[in-house]
């Protein structure tokens, strides 16, 4: 990737529902706790993910799961690699670690974890209702 000014802000899945679970303004949020140009993409493996648990969710969860996609379409896709052939988040880690500038939404502790440990900066959900920036970004 060439040098870009402004951040990659990348979503996990759960991150992506957020909205239809617990009525944040994932947008509005992100724009209040960062400071930064950013521009959120969507990796194309959180996408798939969204069209698998569709399938077999029912009620709230499937609303939840519809907003996400709904949302998850405003955004660019990114290509960070193969559905089902390792987890998820080892794939945005991976990705992450690997360039700079990026900002990863997770309430996932494992994922968050490691990515504090890189140095790496995480939005996630406080309290169920807003969202908080963990790390600088420099």
């Amino acid at each position: 990737m060439s040098k870009r000014r402004e951040w990659l802000v990348i979503p996990d899945t759960n991150f992506l529902l957020v909205p239809g679970q617990f009525g944040v303004d994932i947008i509005s949020e992100l724009n209040r706790v960062l400071d930064v140009r950013f521009r959120v993409v969507v990796p194309n493996v959180v996408l798939q993910e969204l069209e698998v648990i569709e399938r077999k969710a029912r009620g709230k969860d499937l609303m939840a799961i519809r907003m996400a996609k709904k949302l998850a379409e405003r955004f660019e896709t990114l290509e960070i690699g193969e559905f089902g052939k390792r987890p998820i988040d080892d794939q945005i880690f991976d990705f992450v670690v690997k360039n700079e500038r990026v900002i990863v939404c997770t309430n996932d502790r494992g994922l968050k974890k490691r990515l504090r440990e890189r140095g790496i900066p995480v939005v996630y959900l406080r309290s169920k209702k807003i969202l908080e920036l963990e790390g600088m970004l420099g």
